[in-house]
């Protein structure tokens, strides 16, 4: 029976992983700067009625890697096409959720293209995002570059990136 007991207890040591394993290695790896490579994607949309499609690649840098909730640094980039002949625009709508203080609010960045066919780049970064969602939609086109509450609330975002 002791040889039982001292064998179990060997086992035990070999199997079960140390306690300093589970342990949450964020600050570790923020405070010598390790980074992770997030792999890069590629994405496209059309709007309802396929009057307008945005397509482009969003490549990150998770700067925070083992962290409950990962973060990236990120870089999108591509092109809104207005499909429609009409004095409608397309919008290309991205809706980016971010760490901030401990709390995930989110901002918009949008981008219109006014011209039938004929492609509008877009660019931007971003720092600590966790989500990005895209939405494309065809509206008429204002003063400013903004979008309606019908375009923002209905329908549904196509996810692109996410880091949880």
């Amino acid at each position: 029976m002791r040889l039982l007991g001292g064998l179990v207890a060997a086992l035990a040591i070999v199997l079960v992983p140390s306690a300093p394993a589970f342990a949450d290695n964020a600050p570790v790896a923020s405070k010598t700067g390790l980074t992770q490579q997030a792999p890069a994607k590629k994405f496209e949309r059309y709007s309802s009625g396929k009057k307008a499609y945005a397509n482009g690649g969003l490549t990150g840098v998770i700067t925070n890697p083992g962290a409950v909730i990962e973060d990236a640094n990120i870089k999108v980039s591509g092109k809104i096409t207005d499909l429609n002949k009409g004095t409608n625009c397309g919008y290309a709508i991205f809706r980016i959720t971010y760490q901030k203080n401990g709390a995930q609010p989110f901002t918009h960045k949008v981008y219109r293209d006014c011209t039938y066919k004929t492609p509008a780049s877009y660019s931007f970064a971003f720092q600590h995002a966790t989500l990005v969602e895209l939405k494309v939609c065809s509206e008429p086109k204002r003063k400013k570059v903004v979008v309606s509450d019908q375009c923002l609330y209905g329908g549904v975002w196509k996810l692109v990136y996410a880091t949880v």
